[in-house]
């Protein structure tokens, strides 16, 4: 199928945002309850009862979807198995004030009287524990020439193991024999870091993992430890690179998975696609289901480890492999060059794209295959209105949503759409 598709000016930010709705139905005495105002930016309603947060989200989803007029009604929230300490992956912006290294949210100036480092109540607690010895490690002599070229640290992981990577704007012989020393000290069971990374931005980007910044030919670099992070779902075991893309909340993962796998309603004698497939969530999840799965996503690492996934399972299995993975930007044209022709047998595609949502013409090239179903992953609300417009241009409306509450104690939700084509 070559079909082109001419520029498209209608996505715009939408007119009311969910977070404005939501702030109406948060009471004003549970917003900034801390101290400082860059636990206040990143966690604004962590200080409140759970409960009343599910009620105020749920409440303003509902208005947002009758303002905007939306199709459907949203179910009621999906809520966090760990309204709190949930973060998986965290990080810290580092820099020197006051006369020591400090760790923080941004770039905010502050007092000399605050602390080193700040605790946070949506991040495991084992995060602070670790931020608050290497800011202490940071600030004696030994480790003055790695602190100097620190722009961020980062962990990530899983609720029982975690990885520590520095991100740095130099390097050299003595600051990676610098951050090897510091990394040496991370090394005991009771910190549950089981790897260490460096990462080397010299543009010292307000992103802490930003891959463009990188020269292609030295993204990372181990200090110890295993090559990959883990993580385990059911009966699957997934493995990812220190630096691709991951869900920070990993205790929601199985009710999401279960909530897709639900509106996708998996047939044997069907096509499953996957794009923005990632390490293989969905793909390895919910398409071993199918006759065929076909995944695709822009990073090579993580489509590599998503095919791992899929041979491992077949072998365990004793099972032919049926699924197929490939890595290109998510674009008409490669969709075009990369998936099976359409109409061969029912399908139903599945994305889950980044934050600024689809790139152009990929919603209109997956209305043309005339799925059976398709399941949009919106981890922006506020492009929820024009892109379900989009969609209802190209026939297909909203029958189903399902809010997930990804981010307790923020604006943030993950909201999943069933679209299926008008009849």
């Amino acid at each position: 199928m070559n079909t082109s598709f001419s520029n498209n000016s209608f996505y715009k930010n939408s007119s009311v945002s969910f977070a404005e709705l939501l702030q109406k139905h948060i009471p004003a005495e549970a917003t900034g309850t801390s101290l400082h105002q860059d636990l206040n930016d990143v966690e604004p309603f962590a200080g409140m009862n759970y409960p009343a947060e599910l009620a105020a989200k749920n409440t303003a989803i509902a208005e947002f979807w009758k303002q905007h007029r939306l199709h459907g009604t949203p179910e009621p929230m999906v809520p966090s198995p760990f309204a709190r300490h949930y973060r998986t992956t965290s990080k810290r912006r580092v820099f020197f004030a006051h006369n020591r290294f400090r760790l923080r949210f941004s770039h905010r100036s502050e007092s000399a009287k605050n602390p080193a480092t700040l605790p946070s109540l949506l991040e495991p607690k084992e995060h602070e524990a670790i931020y608050s010895f290497l800011i202490e490690k940071l600030n004696t002599p030994g480790f003055t020439v790695a602190a100097r070229q620190l722009t961020y640290i980062i962990i990530r992981g899983s609720y029982t193991e975690f990885s520590v990577i520095f991100n740095v704007a130099g390097l050299s012989g003595p600051i990676i024999k610098n951050l090897k020393s510091l990394a040496q000290h991370l090394q005991n069971p009771e910190s549950k870091v089981v790897s260490s990374f460096v990462f080397c931005d010299p543009t010292r980007s307000d992103y802490y993992l930003d891959m463009k910044a990188v020269d292609e030919a030295w993204k990372i670099k181990k200090l110890f430890g295993s090559d990959f992070l883990h993580v385990s779902i059911g009966d699957l075991k997934f493995r990812y690179n220190p630096v691709s893309f991951s869900q920070i909340n990993l205790s929601i993962l199985p009710k999401m998975l279960e909530r897709v796998q639900s509106l996708c309603r998996p047939n044997a004698q069907e096509r499953f696609i996957d794009l923005y497939c990632g390490y293989g969530l969905f793909a390895n999840a919910i398409g071993r289901h199918y006759k065929n799965c076909w995944g695709i996503d822009v990073n090579e690492e993580s489509v590599d480890h998503a095919r791992d996934t899929a041979k491992y399972q077949a072998k365990k299995n004793n099972l032919q492999m049926h699924a197929h993975f490939r890595t290109a930007p998510i674009t008409p044209e490669s969709l075009d060059k990369l998936l099976p022709v359409a109409g061969q047998m029912p399908e139903t595609i599945v994305l889950d794209p980044p934050r600024q949502g689809p790139a152009e013409g990929v919603i209109q090239f997956c209305a043309h295959r005339q799925a059976l179903r398709i399941v949009h992953v919106f981890c922006n609300v506020d492009r929820i209105p024009d892109d379900a417009a989009l969609w209802q241009r190209n026939g297909y409306r909203i029958t189903d949503c399902i809010p997930l509450d990804m981010f307790p104690g923020t604006a943030g939700l993950e909201v999943i759409l069933l679209l299926k084509p008008f009849r």
